[in-house]
């Protein structure tokens, strides 16, 4: 029997050989150093889930100021190179693990499992095995497993009255004696002075390169700026700005590179991930609209001749944002009060992925430096209003993160 020939609608797809590029062909993946100045022996890559930005190397050109005596152009001539990258995201399990690298903190892990020592008191907890001898005041805690289902749930450790003994806000539901089998969940990182350098790679379709993947490997990356934006409704959204000493020559892939699983955690939105947002440790009970930080560690540039690149050394931390919140009638103006009596206040969010996971991210302590109600007709009258951090007087942090993961 003759063969068929291939006609048009037998649905089958064309070899492509050539077209344009799109963002959708570029991929940026970040591999945590062990050591500043050098890419990991073996460094395994985390696909960084973006909605745009990669990392670039910038280069400036200045004029000569040579005299031309036939009028034509000037020599054009390097002057500086700049590596940089400005990453954005939505808030997911994988993108948050890197606000550990922006508070430049380390991850203490303080929980307890299956604990059958903790009990609860009328003001807080109190674990007679000591197995929390390490959460001090101002540690944000989940207990779960406790035979008043009511006194499960998140605390802050409001004040240490001895090593496991806490009160806390909110105070627990019932007074409960020791005996059940408790889980606290509990790992903190705090804005400090260990910064984590990254080595970025941008991935990019380019059928001339082995394997169809050029690849533009930059290391010793630190993350300078980062934000967080929580709305009213919608995605929890974000982005990093990283730093970047030094870029590796050529487009070829790092020899023993491999990469970790993909992340497929779900993204954060305003109102089916963000459960809370506390004021002073209290739920604010639906108060605070919507709510930004914005984080800074003032990295300051350092240049030197016969050298490519930039050096960088942190500076002091800020940490600004916005925070809306509603005017109700029953107290019209407690946050005006709070703004022209330079009342400090904590604010904290709790974020809750699917499956289990969570994360508490708190401003310690902060002051209102702007304050406005917009007073039109047909218009909410809320306290829209901008903060300013600065280092807590019982944790000495600025900005602290809890989580579980």
């Amino acid at each position: 029997m003759a063969l068929r020939r291939r006609q048009r609608g037998d649905n089958m797809s064309t070899t492509v050989n050539d077209r344009s590029l799109s963002g959708n062909d570029i991929s940026v993946h970040l591999s945590p150093q062990t050591l500043k100045g050098e890419i990991n022996a073996t460094p395994a890559f985390d696909k960084f889930r973006r909605t745009e930005g990669k990392a670039s190397k910038t280069v400036a050109y200045t004029n000569s100021n040579e005299v031309k005596s036939n009028r034509q152009a000037r020599q054009q001539l390097q002057e500086s190179t700049t590596n940089a990258a400005e990453l954005s995201f939505e808030l997911n399990e994988s993108t948050a693990k890197y606000l550990d690298g922006m508070l430049h903190g380390d991850p203490v892990d303080n929980g307890i499992v299956s604990q059958v020592t903790v009990e609860t008191t009328a003001t807080g907890i109190i674990d007679s095995g000591n197995g929390l001898d390490n959460v001090v005041a101002g540690d944000w805690v989940k207990i779960t497993g406790f035979a008043d289902p009511l006194n499960d749930g998140f605390y802050k450790i409001d004040k240490v009255n001895a090593p496991s003994d806490f009160d806390t806000l909110p105070i627990p539901a019932s007074v409960e004696a020791a005996g059940a089998s408790v889980t606290v969940e509990t790992k903190k990182t705090a804005s400090g002075s260990a910064p984590t350098y990254y080595t970025v790679q941008n991935r990019t379709l380019d059928k001339s390169a082995a394997g169809d993947i050029s690849y533009d490997t930059f290391f010793d990356g630190v993350i300078n700026t980062g934000a967080i934006e929580i709305g009213e409704t919608g995605i929890v959204t974000g982005n990093f700005a990283l730093n970047i000493e030094s870029l590796l020559d050529g487009s070829a892939i790092v020899a023993g590179q491999t990469d970790n699983a993909a992340d497929i955690s779900e993204v954060a939105t305003s109102t089916n991930n963000v459960t809370t947002i506390y004021v002073d440790g209290v739920d604010s009970q639906c108060g605070v609209k919507s709510m930004g930080l914005e984080f800074n560690n003032n990295y300051q540039g350092d240049r030197s001749a016969a050298c490519q690149g930039e050096r960088y050394a942190y500076g002091d931390v800020d940490a600004t944002g916005a925070v809306v919140t509603r005017a109700v009638i029953s107290n019209t103006f407690d946050w005006r009060s709070r703004y022209r009596n330079s009342t400090r206040f904590a604010l904290a969010v709790l974020i809750e992925f699917t499956g289990g996971n969570w994360m508490v991210i708190e401003i310690m302590q902060a002051v209102v430096t702007e304050h406005t109600m917009p007073d039109g007709s047909n218009v909410i009258s809320s306290n829209e209003m901008s903060y300013a951090a600065e280092e807590d007087d019982v944790t000495a942090t600025t900005v602290q993160m809890f989580r579980n993961f």
